[in-house]
């Protein structure tokens, strides 16, 4: 059913007088989650030789005890808050980038401690994507469903493969700044472009070998990418430092690989240990 535009302008107006100074544009109230990313989310760490941004589990595990915790606070909003009065469609892509995000540390932290998302302690099978893990506006959702029925087969943006994180070594970052449709494009373009040139999980050229070394990412999603990385170039090539390697991709002259993906939690617990 069409939300109305009086439902609009309500929630608008609801948000108006519970945040100062948040826009009518943002329906979702994200300064708590805001605050959240910049507490706990550490950038530029290296773990087992991955560079990454870190996430301080411990931390969040330990503050949520606190009755002003900004992680069970941030839930609560979730719960209460009803995704069908956003109608602009990036608004939504954001929200729902934002979503993920938050139920793949939920994940962590239900279970917490664990060593990655895959713990038997999670799913005994090791795939925790079906697991219902995030309440927003009284409905459950898993991280596959919000990733695959709602940002895939919804909205049929690949980009947002540099945007989702799975709470694990080998995903791209997680970013310290809220996705918010007004500049979601500039946000999703400077993902692919940290990802794709961090050459330790998301792009490796070995010129000498003949052979370009892709992330994972591109092979497990077969909706989007049948031939794997073959199909992701025109998604990564635009965002490569250098007109060198776009030149090189563009040639073909060279193998596909992939590069390992460490399912190790992306812990701040873990940073140091690559060097």
């Amino acid at each position: 059913m069409r939300v109305t535009s009086q439902r609009i302008f309500c929630a608008c107006i609801i948000a108006i007088f519970t945040t100062v100074g948040s826009a009518c544009a943002d329906i979702f109230d994200y300064s708590r989650y805001q605050a959240f990313l910049d507490r706990y989310v550490i950038p530029d760490k290296l773990v087992d030789g991955i560079r990454l941004a870190v996430v301080d589990y411990k931390s969040i595990n330990r503050d949520r005890r606190q009755a002003d915790s900004l992680y069970d606070g941030l839930l609560a909003q979730l719960r209460r808050f009803d995704p069908a009065v956003i109608e602009d469609r990036d608004e939504a892509v954001a929200f729902w980038i934002n979503a993920y995000n938050i139920g793949a540390i939920k994940m962590i932290i239900d279970h917490y401690p664990v060593e990655s998302i895959r713990s038997l302690k999670i799913n005994w099978l090791k795939n925790p994507w079906h697991k219902e893990i995030l309440t927003i506006g009284g409905d459950k959702y898993s991280l596959g469903q919000i990733e695959h029925d709602i940002l895939i087969d919804r909205y049929g943006d690949p980009m947002i493969h540099f945007s989702i994180v799975c709470a694990s070594l080998s995903c791209p970052d997680l970013s310290r700044q809220v996705y918010r449709g007004a500049v979601l494009g500039t946000q999703m373009a400077q993902q692919a472009r940290r990802f794709v040139n961090n050459d330790t999980k998301g792009l490796r050229i070995d010129r000498e070998e003949g052979t370009v070394y892709f992330s994972k990412i591109f092979k497990f999603d077969e909706q989007s990418f049948p031939r794997g990385a073959a199909d992701a170039l025109p998604l990564i090539i635009p965002f490569v430092e250098t007109s060198e390697a776009e030149q090189y991709l563009r040639s073909g002259r060279y193998r596909i690989e992939y590069l390992d993906y460490d399912w190790d939690l992306n812990t701040s617990a873990n940073a140091g240990h690559g060097g």
